[in-house]
């Protein structure tokens, strides 16, 4: 027997009575299964269903099909259906309006915004799950994938009290600034306390709590930071306060898992308590897409649902930029395809975080930028251009990966960094300039970037390097004023340089030899044939009488 239908999935009476009335016509109608009605209606099972699951309300072209394919009035549900719709158009209007629109855009979820951070509610649950039981947990993932909002709105679900550090250049410092107001004993002793001794962080955290019997949450983001950095007994602080009553959190993104593994205090977290953080399913993108404005009444066009999930769910670094988008497309007055376009999309949200870096830059940092985007991208032969992953053994500049992995627009995992979105390639007119000003030395130093790689992954084997005109091509470029070889390549060409310098010796060095015998062979010929000469004058030469003849 097929089995029965979900219950209806919505609590507003309108589209439940709707969806209902779309049931019992199915039920008159002798319940035919979902795959023979789309057969007879000439929509998919699918789409007859979501007609009537509730959730929203099915288009007219859906529900006419539907009702004829049950042999129902087409008149009436016509009517009906206008009907429906007046008034949940009528309800719409009448929804008071948001002083702001409900989407965060590029800026990460803060702890007010528990009650509108939406698609990652299974981790949070995971999260507080394992908060019951352990002591000390990471979250890893790759830049982009939302670990600060996470970390910042989902824990506020907790219901314990929440340090928040993303600490810098003095993490400690930072840390008894945080930790000051709960202490009551100043942020400059507290410190001082922290680098004598770790063990009093979890000292200090014990002593502030023995009033109550609450416990608290030391959450510490971009823990990457501390294992980068010069470490003033932040990181044994931490892991030695992760005992009752404190509980601690560490954010990480993914491709430093391994070198927090090598640190003692933190090798059993990472293999116990750590939560690694995917990218979203399409179910969660549609959440985070759809219920910030469902929360506020208002509901997204179809189709601009579909376009946003097209673009996230391709590429999973785009959700701040959709939401962005959706920021934009909220003060048009109008959540609809036609609105979002009006606003330039995702495109636009991307091209004008990228300038605003961008103009933040010092001009050192701008030909750095250049560098970097550039290797961010693959050249098409007579096709687009496309996103590169730049592998992190390909160096480049450290500031200026951070301010645009901050920013969003470059993300950054184990494998490597990747542009967020294609958009920066399409869309912003200085990569597009970059990009067109030299195509020709562009792909030199693809070539270049690539034979290195090469190289190196060959133990530098002389056979790897670069010869003849590949290697006169790539050291004029090099020489060119704007060419900015990274140091593997700038060694990959000193190395091929000095080995052809190092061939044409060997090469002089024998013509010279071959030069040297080929005389010592004509002076040897002409030595013996000389003497040759000399042996048969001697021996024909005729002899004179001394004697005369009377």
């Amino acid at each position: 027997m097929p089995r029965g239908e979900r219950p209806i999935d919505t609590d507003d009476e309108v589209l439940s009575q709707f969806a209902g009335d779309l049931r019992r016509l199915r039920e008159k109608a002798g319940s035919p299964p979902y795959r023979e009605l789309g057969k007879r209606a000439h929509y998919s099972a699918g789409t007859l269903s979501d007609a009537a699951s509730g959730r929203k309300l099915p288009t007219l072209a859906v529900t006419l099909a539907y009702v004829r394919a049950c042999d129902g009035p087409v008149t009436e549900w016509d009517r009906k259906w206008h009907d429906v719709a007046a008034e949940l158009a009528r309800r719409r209007l009448a929804a008071p309006a948001a002083a702001e629109p409900p989407y965060l855009g590029l800026a990460p979820f803060g702890p007010g915004d528990a009650g509108r951070f939406f698609g990652r509610e299974d981790v949070v649950d995971l999260l507080l799950d394992r908060l019951a039981t352990e002591h000390l947990l990471v979250v890893a993932g790759p830049s982009g994938s939302g670990k600060t909002s996470l970390l910042r709105a989902g824990l506020e679900r907790s219901g314990r009290p929440v340090v928040f550090l993303q600490p810098g250049r003095e993490p400690l410092a930072e840390c008894a600034a945080r930790l000051a107001p709960l202490t009551g004993i100043p942020a400059a002793r507290l410190r001082a306390e922290f680098a004598a001794d770790p063990g009093r962080l979890h000292l200090r955290v014990r002593q502030a709590l023995t009033t109550g019997s609450t416990e608290l949450l030391l959450v510490v983001d971009q823990f990457e930071n501390v294992l980068t950095g010069e470490d003033d007994g932040f990181l044994a602080a931490v892991a030695g306060a992760a005992r009752a009553p404190v509980r601690v959190v560490l954010g990480l993104r993914a491709e430093f898992t391994d070198v927090a593994a090598r640190h003692p205090a933190l090798s059993g977290a990472l293999r116990d308590g750590l939560i690694p953080l995917g990218p979203l399913t399409a179910g969660q993108v549609r959440a985070a897409l759809v219920r910030p404005a469902a929360d506020v009444g208002r509901v997204l066009e179809n189709a601009l649902v579909a376009t946003l999930m097209a673009e996230v769910t391709r590429q999973p670094g785009a959700l701040p930029f959709a939401t962005e988008a959706l920021r934009r497309t909220w003060r048009t007055g109008s959540l609809t395809l036609a609105g979002y376009d009006a606003t330039g999309g995702i495109t636009a949200a991307v091209v004008s975080q990228a300038e605003a870096v961008y103009g933040r830059l010092s001009a050192v940092e701008r030909a750095a930028t250049r560098d970097l985007f550039l290797r961010l991208v693959t050249f098409g032969e007579s096709t687009a251009d496309t996103r590169r992953l730049v592998p992190h053994d390909e160096p480049a500049t450290p500031s200026v990966v951070a301010h645009f992995v901050g920013a969003r627009l470059v993300t950054a995992d184990r494998a490597g960094l990747e542009l967020a979105h294609d958009a920066l390639i399409d869309g912003w007119p200085r990569l597009r300039a970059w990009l067109a000003a030299d195509r020709d030395a562009l792909r030199v130093h693809r070539r270049l970037t690539e034979a290195t790689r090469l190289w190196e992954a060959a133990d530098r084997e002389p056979a790897a390097l670069y010869r003849g005109g590949r290697l006169d091509e790539a050291l004029t470029w090099a020489r060119q004023l704007d060419a900015r070889p990274n140091a593997k390549e700038r060694r990959f060409l000193d190395a091929a340089a000095r080995h052809r310098d190092a061939e044409e010796t060997t090469h002089r060095r024998r013509r010279r030899l071959s030069a040297a015998a080929a005389v010592s062979a004509l002076l040897a010929a002409a030595s013996t044939a000389t003497a040759a000469v000399l042996r048969h004058r001697r021996c024909g030469r005729p002899r004179i009488s001394t004697g005369m003849k009377l």
